[in-house]
């Protein structure tokens, strides 16, 4: 028997109707997209070799607190399979490290699918700018106390998908990263900022076309209030200002009257991340001393000595990280955009002044191509990728067996798994 129902549906019924309100009401934001270049894809292709790159966590909390992490990484093609395991116990809780070590094992795993060789294009999983700058920021800012203490495997994994762009471009092999889902709005500040020319400060339409998220510094957004409060009478730069301040509006739904079979021209972003720019810290140099402080920092809280192989790491993977390329691509008239991201060859990203611009002359029809021949439907939208994902993450039973076998290994320990690990998965 449910004691709850007659609750849920008093709560649920009046939120849910005030959403479904406001979604009817939400203004459409497709004036934007006509500020964004699209080009018409190439025909689909379906020889072009291809090997696919997905991981899985699996996370068994102990009754004293401590976590079990579990990463697991596949790579899968024709004829091929990869898979690598790395384990840890997590002493101090951190969020940021689960992601530190999934970047770490899918970097390992692809790195090993190289080394087999036989493939042209290397598809991973995720947003290869939004892992980067993720890592970088961990490395730079206290955005999450506990995660100091890991600064070591942030800096590890970072070095791996470093090395992993190197080893690709090395073997002759294009990697390229797709998201399904992306909650980026790069496109969508680019398209507000270009609609704000000539009508707010020249200063503040500057810096929003050439760094990423100024929202997020106070500074930037009081001063884009102020053009709300100005503007308010010009019906597209309104529409423009408010799509700023919505943080739900998000490239796909600036994209979403986009044709079918369409993708937008490339997008370079180099240093761009608002919060580095701002900052100053756009060469290697700059993040160098930053990253100091925190390995000191990590070795204080880990009781260890200092550990110059961390910033050797470091430099060389900041040193290495390339500008990336950025477009999606809308595969069927049904389907959400797919966020599609590749390294740009021979490149830097801390290299030169913070690059966030559209670069037509980069050559992406091969893998728009691949992507659309590889398509099925929403489910399988890379049927490569698809298949790595129900390879390589964890179900249910997967994880209960982990468990067993993790709760025999703490024997003589002190310590078992937690109780509702127990009572959730019949241990």
């Amino acid at each position: 028997m449910d004691h709850f129902f007659d609750l849920f549906i008093r709560e649920a019924r009046g939120k849910i109707s005030k959403y479904v309100d406001y979604r009817r009401s939400d203004r459409s934001y497709g004036f934007l997209l006509s500020m964004i270049p699209v080009e018409e894809a190439p025909a689909a292709v379906t020889d072009a070799p291809a090997v696919a790159v997905d991981g899985g966590i699996g996370i068994v909390e102990l009754d004293n607190g401590h976590k079990i992490l579990l990463a697991r990484a596949a790579a899968v093609g024709k004829g091929l399979l990869k898979r690598e395991f790395v384990t840890d116990v997590l002493t101090v809780d951190s969020t940021a490290a689960s992601w530190a070590y999934l970047i770490l094992t899918e970097s390992l795993v692809g790195m090993a699918a190289l080394d087999e060789g036989g493939f042209d294009y290397l598809l991973m999983d995720g947003s290869l700018y939004a892992k980067s700058v993720m890592l970088i920021h961990n490395l730079i800012l206290t955005k999450e106390f506990q995660s100091i203490f890991y600064i070591p495997e942030m800096i590890l994994a970072l070095f791996s998908l470093t090395e992993l762009l190197k080893r690709a471009e090395e073997a002759g092999v294009r990697a390229v990263f797709v998201s399904k889902d992306s909650k980026f709005k790069i496109l969508k500040e680019y398209a507000a900022f270009e609609a704000l020319r000539g009508k707010a400060d020249d200063f503040i339409v500057d810096r929003g076309l050439s760094w990423y998220s100024i929202m997020w510094l106070r500074k930037f957004r009081r001063a884009i209030f102020s053009a709300y409060q100005k503007l308010r009478g010009d019906p597209e730069a309104a529409l423009a200002l408010d799509a700023l301040f919505k943080q739900s509006v998000t490239d796909p739904a600036v994209l979403a009257g986009m044709k079918a079979r369409a993708y937008t021209t490339p997008m370079l972003l180099g240093a761009c991340d608002a919060y580095m720019s701002y900052k100053g810290l756009t060469s290697v140099g700059k993040l160098m001393d930053a990253v100091e402080d925190r390995v000191e920092d990590a070795m204080a809280f880990r009781g260890e000595s200092s550990a110059p192989d961390y910033l050797d790491m470091a430099y060389r993977a900041l040193s290495s990280m390339p500008k990336v390329l950025f477009f999606y691509l809308k595969p069927s008239e049904l389907s959400e955009p797919l966020l599609v991201e590749m390294p740009l060859p021979r490149s830097k990203m801390f290299d030169g002044a913070p690059v966030k611009a559209f670069y037509p002359q980069a050559s992406v029809d091969d893998v728009v191509s691949l992507l659309l021949a590889q398509y099925k439907d929403e489910a399988h939208y890379n049927y490569w990728l698809w298949y790595a994902h129900e390879v390589a993450s964890f179900k249910r039973s997967q994880l209960a067996e982990y468990a067993v076998y993790i709760k025999q290994m703490l024997r003589g320990a002190g310590v078992s798994t937690a109780r509702r690990v127990k009572m959730a998965m019949g241990l």
